[in-house]
């Protein structure tokens, strides 16, 4: 009986000890063996692509600007005009009245040049080659031009043509130069011109 009561003590002992055992630290191959974990955080949203610049509805798209012809501006004097030009300009300017200055050659039929004062004051398109500030043209409707320069531009009768219009449009800041588009009976631009007040409604030019 002694013999079987040690034995029982002796196994209560192990059972005992065993619970008292720290928990087992998985190797370090273990370790390799599991999965990595995966983020299932969602990405950030892409910036949003930069809107484009806004643009000035009387931008130059050639030649032609609210300032100034080509090489010449508004407002220089007749030197500086026929300076700037560097080519020949048909016409004399004998005084201080109204005088039309025509270029030579290749660009002839394409502007007109008002001189007054003997400065530049305002020049004259009559073809569909060369575009207004802003995009207005010859041959164009009133229509598009009312949604070219849908803010700035007042209609009023035509001084010859009890069917045509002018659409005068307004500089966008004080003391800027206007656009006038001359339109037929026919509803189309059948010329424009850029200058300083008075002398861009002069209807008959230097006549």
């Amino acid at each position: 009986m002694k013999q079987l009561g040690s034995v029982l003590a002796l196994g209560i002992a192990l059972a005992l000890s065993g619970c008292d055992r720290p928990p087992e630290t998985p190797s370090k191959d273990a370790e390799a063996a599991l999965p990595t974990p995966v983020d299932t955080a969602p990405a950030s949203p892409a910036a949003p692509a930069a809107a484009p610049a806004a643009q000035d509805p009387a931008a130059a798209t050639g030649p032609a600007r609210l300032d100034g012809y080509g090489p010449l501006t508004l407002g220089s004097t007749l030197d500086e005009v026929r300076a700037a030009w560097k080519a020949p300009l048909q016409g004399e300017v004998p005084d201080d009245y109204c005088h039309a200055l025509r270029p030579e050659g290749a660009q002839a039929q394409d502007v007109i040049l008002m001189i007054e004062g003997k400065r530049l004051v305002r020049y004259d398109v009559r073809n569909d080659r060369v575009n207004a500030p802003g995009g207005g043209k010859v041959g164009m409707s009133l229509g598009q031009l009312q949604t070219l320069y849908p803010d700035r531009g007042d209609l009023t009768p035509h001084k010859y043509d009890e069917k045509g219009h002018n659409l005068r449009v307004r500089p966008a800041t004080e003391g800027g130069a206007l656009i006038n588009f001359e339109i037929n009976g026919d509803g189309n631009v059948s010329a424009w011109r850029v200058g300083q007040t008075p002398q861009v409604d002069y209807v008959e030019g230097c006549s």
